[in-house]
């Protein structure tokens, strides 16, 4: 592959990664580091010695507009009240997680075999056949699938690794990215109508 190809390539992987993290000037929702984490499951199981909270069974996360779907989630919170989760899928199904971003009408959506967050550097980790896409009314704007994808909600950047647990054919990093008119097409010209995400119990 000729060098000038090869840096087109990188560069327009970049742009999409960028496209990712700097649509718009809106921070992501730090507003909802400030909420309670509400959980829903069919079972808890809780050790007060360790701080340690492992929830069991079509379990559904709530903070903000934070929501995570998981089969399993296992949440502690250190001396200094930050939060750490790991939540994990049964074989043949995928955690999920959705946040919207403060102040517009945008969404970030992934999905992995594994999620971790650490609360106290706002990151997420998305492990194992893991999908991120950012979403405005709705519609994909840029999707990005790799083995390994790390959003960082305090600088909205992300990173991606490929691997043998990558979505993709060859096994590498993938971002589609969609063209401007056809990610805007439906969207209302003063924005999405106003809808706050929800859980389903």
């Amino acid at each position: 592959m000729p060098h000038y190809r090869f840096s087109l390539i990188a560069a327009q992987a970049m742009l999409a990664l960028a496209a990712l993290a700097c649509a718009g000037p809106a921070a992501a929702a730090r507003a909802d580091s400030a909420q309670p984490t509400t959980v829903d499951a069919d079972a808890l199981r809780y050790d007060d010695l360790k701080q340690t909270s492992i929830f069991t069974g079509n379990v559904v996360l709530t903070k903000g507009s934070l929501i995570l779907r998981a089969d399993r989630l296992e949440l502690r919170e250190d001396a200094e009240g930050y939060q750490f989760g790991v939540a994990t899928a049964n074989s043949g199904k995928l955690v999920h997680v959705r946040q919207r971003r403060e102040g517009t009408d945008e969404y970030i959506e992934g999905e992995g075999e594994r999620v971790e967050y650490d609360g106290r550097n706002e990151l997420i980790h998305f492990i194992s056949k893991a999908v991120v896409k950012r979403l405005a009314c709705e519609q994909m704007v840029d999707e990005v699938r790799g083995q390994r994808i790390t959003y960082n909600q305090r600088t909205e950047t992300y990173t991606a690794t490929g691997g043998p647990k990558a979505p993709t054919p060859n096994q590498r990093v993938r971002t589609i990215i969609q063209p401007r008119g056809q990610a805007a097409e439906g969207a209302p010209a003063s924005g999405c109508p106003a809808t706050p995400a929800k859980a389903s119990q």
